[in-house]
């Protein structure tokens, strides 16, 4: 099984929404989804709620609403999700950006063909909800062993070092932590390179870093025309699939726009 972990607030449900459509919509059958809130018993209410939307689903796609007290940096929350989780590999879910039904699948066969206890996309879609604009970033060129996509990961769970007590950056930080001790033991992490259309990392102007910081990341790692144009009908495809249409319309090709058909 995989425990796909997402943290939330409740105060962005309906980007929460749509986080939990993509987990419901998932190919890789065995799965849960934890989501784990410090918010109260009115967003207890409502997280049951959109939980129910999804109660057709089988008992091999459950999803688990689970109340914590309030008080806990995202690090300590996040460790508080991988203990309640039931399945021997865990998928960090964030509760404001958006899931192929295939990234489970995808991420999972890469660890397996790699022998690795981890997995990481190594690209990934950016979407700048506001603009409806959309890039596709690369994270390759970054220092290795941290050219890796920090939030997109999949581990097993006996393999989780604790994340940081920190608000922010805690991801980057565990990461940093299970490469080395990957390294010192002597276990592959597997890197899915190619795949960036199966994660969309949102910008939506609620997000814990600002907009610069995300405009920054595109501006130095968006793929280049020569590597990004040969992807377009990949790319159509794939968004097609998702199971609620990602708010783009345009996406950045170099210097300017194309528009996304249909949108």
């Amino acid at each position: 099984m995989i425990s796909c972990l997402c943290v939330t607030r409740g105060d962005r449900l309906p980007l929460l929404a749509q986080a939990v459509a993509d987990f419901a919509a998932q190919t890789f059958a065995d799965r849960e989804l934890i989501l784990l809130h410090d918010s109260g018993p009115a967003v207890h209410e409502k997280l049951v709620e959109l939980a129910a939307l999804h109660a057709d689903k089988p008992a091999s796609a459950a999803i688990c609403v689970h109340a914590v007290e309030p008080g806990a940096r995202l690090g300590g929350l996040r460790n508080q999700a991988v203990a309640l989780a039931a399945g021997d590999w865990v998928c960090q879910w964030d509760d404001d950006d958006r899931y192929h039904p295939q990234r489970l699948a995808q991420q999972w066969q890469a660890a397996q063909a790699a022998g690795a206890r981890a997995c990481y996309l190594v690209d990934q879609l950016h979407a700048f909800v506001p603009d409806g604009l959309l890039c596709w970033d690369d994270w390759q060129a970054e220092p290795y062993p941290m050219n890796v996509i920090q939030g997109t990961l999949l581990a097993r769970r006996d393999e989780m070092p604790p994340y940081p007590d920190l608000s922010r950056a805690e991801d980057t930080r565990h990461t940093e932590t299970l490469m080395r001790n990957a390294a010192l033991a002597g276990w592959p992490v597997a890197r899915l390179r190619g795949a960036g259309w199966c994660y969309v990392y949102q910008w939506h102007g609620g997000n814990v870093w600002d907009q610069d910081h995300h405009r920054a990341i595109s501006q130095a790692k968006h793929l280049p025309p020569q590597r990004l144009l040969p992807r377009w009908a990949e790319l159509q495809r794939r968004l097609a699939e998702y199971a609620l249409p990602l708010a783009v319309t345009h996406l950045r090709v170099g210097a300017g726009t194309r528009p996304l058909p249909g949108r």
